[in-house]
């Protein structure tokens, strides 16, 4: 937690050094807030659509009701906020206590959603480099940023590849992949590999929905549309700050801001910040307080209602976040 915090304070003070704060209160002031409420109602009905792909990701385990999934989503996004990646561990342990399903089980499929959320952004970066032209604003010191897009790209995509071969593998031979489990496990000594292969069992068991290529197409659909939800979000939020961009703009800044918020920093701050200061300002040529404007109200409207609906939601539940938190450290442990 103490590195998040002081790398989200480097990276906000990167953020701010060469901006004028009048002027970006300026933008703020200026700024269409009826743009900013049609942003923040399609950001809240994303988050309703995770719910409801996430439906599908646990249906081979057991069929769940999107008011749960719903809420757990939401409270799992408040999570995130307060304790930075933890958070990610409460979706599957508030689902877990709710339904009684397995949390390893419940954990995977989370896993399982985030490999199709890559897939969603390694495409739109390559309908992107494929057929829309460059940015207009690249210069030698911003040239950079081409690449190291391309970089991640590549590298995530080498990961996710095998990953993917894994699993689906795994889903295809359950026998030869159990057999291979209890093969390496027996190596580890003192009987640990007796704790852990219930544990890799129960995981792998949250993969199954990729085991039916019916299942696997609508997940995908619903990725797909999921991505546009948040393309379309970014775009119409340039309005509100006069941002006269082409709508293929958002793809990179899209890209950059998935990039970006890998930093651990608590919420993304600043690392939110500078991914969506570069995007704009060195790929595009917005000015630097127009870009700043935007970086804060879309870092806002992506986390602040999504947050306190969480809170509200883990209070009317009668949950504590200590006991939730405790839960997750365990399960993160194990």
């Amino acid at each position: 937690m103490a590195v998040g915090l002081a790398l989200a304070v480097l990276l906000m003070w990167l953020f701010v050094r060469q901006l004028s704060l009048a002027e970006v209160l300026d933008q703020l002031r200026r700024a269409d807030y009826r743009w900013v409420a049609v942003a923040t109602i399609l950001t809240l009905l994303v988050n309703v659509h995770r719910a409801w792909r996430w439906h599908y990701l646990l249906l081979p385990i057991k069929p769940i009701g999107l008011g749960t999934l719903t809420s757990a989503t939401f409270i799992g996004w408040a999570f995130i906020t307060l304790l930075g990646r933890v958070g990610e561990l409460a979706r599957p342990v508030f689902v877990a206590r709710r339904e009684n399903v397995s949390t390893t089980a419940a954990l995977a499929t989370v896993v399982l959603e985030r490999m199709f959320d890559l897939i969603s952004v390694l495409s739109i970066l390559a309908v992107y480099l494929l057929f829309f032209p460059l940015p207009t604003a690249i210069d030698p010191d911003s040239a950079w940023i081409i690449p190291q897009m391309r970089l991640a790209g590549l590298a995530s995509l080498a990961g996710l590849v095998v990953a993917a071969t894994f699993l689906t593998a795994a889903q295809l031979a359950p026998r030869r992949t159990d057999a291979l489990m209890v093969r390496i496990m027996g190596l580890l000594p003192g009987g640990v590999g007796d704790r852990i292969l219930p544990l890799a069992r129960s995981f792998l068991s949250g993969f199954a929905g990729i085991r039916s290529p019916r299942l696997t197409i609508t997940i995908a659909v619903h990725s797909v549309l999921i991505w546009l939800n948040i393309l379309v979000t970014y775009y119409l939020l340039l309005f509100a700050f006069d941002i006269e961009l082409p709508y293929y703009a958002v793809m990179p800044l899209i890209v950059m801001v998935v990039i970006g918020v890998m930093v651990p920093t608590p919420a993304a701050v600043g690392s939110f910040h500078v991914a969506t200061q570069l995007a704009l300002t060195n790929l595009w040529g917005v000015p630097a307080d127009a870009a700043a404007g935007y970086a804060i109200v879309c870092h806002a409207i992506v986390f602040v209602p999504i947050t306190i609906i969480g809170i509200i939601l883990l209070s009317r539940e009668g949950l504590s976040l200590r006991g939730f938190e405790s839960e997750a450290v365990d399960l993160e442990a194990s």
